[in-house]
């Protein structure tokens, strides 16, 4: 919870850190993290309804 507000509150300065192509990069690879989090979450429902 404490490192979701200093997100929030830190948020303008993480931006210009980040830049145009460091947001493009994070946006991506969080596409990705979320992506593979999907499939993990079908395949393990899907071995659960085999198994059952």
């Amino acid at each position: 919870l404490v490192i979701t507000y200093l997100v929030f509150v830190l948020s303008e300065r993480i931006d210009r850190i980040l830049g145009q192509t460091g947001r493009s990069i994070l946006t991506r690879l969080l596409g990705v993290i979320l992506a593979a989090l999907a499939v993990q979450f079908v395949a393990d429902g899907v071995r659960a309804l085999m198994a059952a």
